[in-house]
């Protein structure tokens, strides 16, 4: 045989054995136990991230956002159980809960969703669940950057796929340019006819109608949010959400539950509700600013929302009789309380003789977190009907996102139903203001929006600047961080300039000083 043969006959059983190789032995060394990127499901994981959106950061939420608005107030000023939003003070582990939670290197929201997304990414049978993850995204990181201002966000979480550790810090601008675009795009592109992932998902199982609804009304939010920094843009992006469709009930309402199942499933729970229940004994009051408010527009969501609890460890000593009802001022502390008018020295107790949430309706361990109500949805869309942004009656919105924002109560527990008729009475008595007088609508409107939008304190603290309303008459406890003017954001975490310094410098040298009083880029 001569060598050409032999060459060729080589070639051949070499072919013949790499394509047997590959056919036999390649799945052979492959470990059945081993979990791979083509094997893994990633849709396991956007379950988790929706849970951990909802978990880990609500102290930040509650104990500053919430009494900066004049939701919470609190007679003390240190501890772990403390409202520091009341007096405006620094605590440096709710003040950076938020950052802390999102960024978790293991189970935060910001790596779990960025694993969703580079595991779906160009794979047809994962579609939905990439545009669902893109959407989300914008849950998690629009809450960051109205707290903080400018964040990490194109490079965060890529430190596996990038082996980026140490991500920019992103002008907020950019932020939300991105989040917007992301949200039209990721939006137009759900399609029911595709696999839907109800198992993995919490919040709506998969429906995409209300994912659709869910998308649009998340731009609204957003578009909203540049109305005073970019009115042009602000219009522009709330009209691509009217058009798209935004919720249209109550039951479109984005949220979280949790379990009830404590000391088993501790860690599924509602953490804001655990924190107000009778476990916590946490010492959080309702502000007479949120609770006067209630009382004097004659609201049936005061008798569900207070309660005077005479002893904070049993919920039987729980009052609603409007008579004993009253909000605690903030700014007090436990010597200050005693020369406030309020305070009555023949009373039970200090605090305990003030008004606390109605632990039966918000402090449920497996009641729901809201992020975004049909409430809200219907109040932007009145304010930009009023501004001439879209077509609509803003009083007919005007009138649903009462409806909405009282109908709402009722999904935190079903003892809180309020009737159509005693809706239809508190619009008889609280009209809307009319377009004539644009500055009144807005303030009638955003002052309604934030008491809608009570036990989401990032929601409220951002309108509030957004919109300037409700007004506030800020307070001036000693040693607060912004000399007695209302806070504007939080500072970022104590170990950023050391961990992340440059990008760390380069954020507060744009930004501005690190500091509450800065205000964020659409705050200006």
């Amino acid at each position: 045989m001569d060598i050409k043969k032999i060459n060729t006959l080589i070639f051949g059983c070499s072919l013949f054995l790499a394509t047997a190789c590959d056919n036999g032995f390649e799945a052979l060394n492959k470990d059945p136990n081993t979990v791979t990127a083509d094997r893994f499901n990633p849709a396991f994981l956007f379950t988790t991230t929706q849970l951990g959106t909802a978990k880990g950061d609500e102290n930040t939420d509650l104990y500053y956002a919430q009494p900066f608005i004049q939701q919470f107030a609190s007679l003390s000023n240190v501890g772990i159980f403390d409202f520091h939003g009341d007096k405006y003070v620094y605590y440096k582990p709710n003040n950076e809960l938020l950052w802390k939670s999102t960024f978790n290197a293991t189970a935060g929201p910001s790596k779990l969703i960025q694993d969703v997304i580079q595991l779906s990414k160009d794979k047809a049978q994962y579609a939905n669940l990439y545009h669902m993850a893109r959407i989300w995204k914008t849950v998690i990181y629009h809450r960051l950057t109205d707290m903080y201002g400018d964040i990490p966000y194109s490079e965060a979480s890529l430190g596996y796929y990038q082996q980026i550790y140490k991500p920019k810090y992103d002008k907020q601008q950019d932020v939300y340019t991105n989040m917007l675009t992301e949200l039209e795009d990721a939006t137009s592109k759900l399609d029911a006819s595709q696999t839907l992932f109800a198992s993995a998902d919490i919040a709506y199982n998969g429906d995409i109608t209300k994912w659709k609804k869910f998308g649009y009304s998340m731009m609204l939010r957003l578009g909203m949010r540049l109305s005073k920094v970019d009115p042009a843009s602000a219009q522009a992006w709330v009209k691509k959400a009217y058009a798209g469709g935004v919720f249209t009930s109550v039951d479109d309402n984005l949220f979280i539950k949790g379990t009830d199942k404590l000391g088993t499933l501790e860690a599924l729970t509602n953490g804001m509700s655990y924190t107000l229940s009778v476990t916590s004994r946490s010492p959080g009051k309702i502000a007479k600013t949120f609770f006067d408010f209630l009382k004097s527009h004659n609201d049936p969501r005061l008798k569900y929302t207070v309660a005077v609890y005479t002893d904070p460890t049993n919920v039987a000593t729980k009052n609603t009789d409007p008579a004993v009802q009253k909000g605690l001022p903030n700014g007090l502390d436990r010597i200050t309380l005693v020369k406030d008018p309020s305070y009555d020295p023949n009373a039970s107790g200090q605090e305990h003789q003030y008004s606390g949430v109605n632990r039966d309706v918000y402090a449920k361990l497996d009641g729901p977190r809201m992020f975004l109500t049909y409430g809200e949805v219907q109040f932007m869309l009145s304010e930009a009907a009023v501004r001439g942004w879209i077509t609509g009656d803003a009083q007919q919105f005007y009138k649903n996102g009462v409806s909405g924002a009282m109908k709402n109560l009722a999904k935190y527990d079903a003892s809180a139903t309020i009737s159509d008729a005693e809706i239809a009475t508190y619009l008889t008595a609280n009209p809307f203001v009319g377009i004539a007088d644009q500055e009144k609508a807005f303030e009638q409107i955003n002052t309604q929006y934030w008491a809608a939008t009570f036990m989401n304190g990032y929601e409220a603290f951002a309108n509030f600047r957004r919109s300037g309303y409700p007004k506030l008459i800020p307070v001036n406890y000693p040693d607060n961080e912004t000399g007695g003017t209302i806070p504007r954001r939080l500072r970022y975490p104590d170990d950023e300039p050391v961990l992340n310094a440059d990008s760390y410098n380069e954020a507060v040298a744009r930004q501005g000083a690190d500091n509450y009083k800065i205000r964020v880029w659409w705050d200006k």
